[in-house]
């Protein structure tokens, strides 16, 4: 998400994209209704073939401007934290872990010295 120049003047974009195959059924089951709950956008979801991605992006100002004041950063993502916010209240801590986890994160167990490790 981002603030760029389009048809003369700065507008918000906002990008979310899966993979085109095993993200498909999350972007519409999940993420589509809970756009239009949340903030009442219909979102039109895509398949990007020459990237094997499924998602979307759309321009809207408020919603990038409310995303920003919740802390979330503007732009490219090189030395990203968790905005404070978040993690002081206990609901939104536990789905901040369990979104990395949805997201990038992973367990693998392996048996070593007849014992299971992490």
């Amino acid at each position: 998400m981002n603030f760029y120049k389009n048809k003369g003047r700065l507008k918000g974009i906002y990008q979310l994209r899966g993979h085109i195959e095993d993200d498909k059924e999350h972007y519409l089951i999940r993420v589509k209704p809970l756009f239009k709950h949340l903030y009442n956008i219909n979102l039109s979801l895509r398949e990007m073939p020459s990237t094997r991605v499924f998602g979307f992006q759309i321009w809207n100002d408020e919603l990038i401007n409310f995303k920003a004041k919740l802390g979330l950063p503007l732009g490219k993502k090189f030395n990203v934290a968790i905005p404070p916010s978040f993690l002081e209240n206990s609901d939104l801590k536990i789905a901040v872990i369990r979104g990395i986890f949805d997201t990038d994160g992973g367990i693998q167990l392996m048996k070593k010295y007849n014992k299971l490790y992490l």
